[in-house]
């Protein structure tokens, strides 16, 4: 594949972050997504094929979290897959997955997979920490290991 198609499918995963995440402007996903695009991410097993389920999820979690921030800490496309190594920023002003607001700030970083097709994202792939989300939430906590005494 040559290099501009490459830069081209990265070029679409950073504009989808920036505009549909964090500026929450939804209107503009089919931009970037393809209708029926199927979803895969372990927190949000319910979230299924198809752009209105992702336009209710994003607006779910800017809901929740309204100054969330996205920040691409490293991206690397091939073939027809763009990988993108992120970190969430946010304050809890709203429910999330049952919480209620906390108004506490939390991070979190985690890995998405984007399968592109005629510059369209067909398949994503998420894998983050939601226990660490909910740990700095203060919804869970995390078993810590003892130090044995000598």
């Amino acid at each position: 594949m040559n290099e501009n198609i490459l830069d081209q499918n990265k070029e679409i995963a950073r504009r989808f972050y920036d505009e549909c995440w964090n500026q929450g402007k939804v209107e503009r996903l089919d931009q970037y997504v393809a209708k029926d695009c199927r979803y895969h991410d372990p927190a949000f097993p319910s979230l299924t094929s198809g752009l209105d389920n992702l336009k209710n999820h994003i607006a779910m979690c800017r809901n929740a979290f309204p100054d969330l921030r996205f920040s691409l800490d490293d991206m690397v496309a091939e073939r027809d897959e763009v990988v993108v190594h992120w970190t969430a920023n946010g304050t809890q002003q709203g429910q999330f997955l049952g919480v209620a607001p906390t108004r506490k700030r939390a991070s979190v970083s985690g890995t998405s997979i984007y399968r592109i097709k005629n510059q369209k994202m067909v398949e994503q792939f998420a894998d983050w920490n939601l226990l660490t989300l909910l740990e700095q939430l203060g919804a869970a906590t995390v078993p810590r290991m003892q130090t044995a005494a000598r």
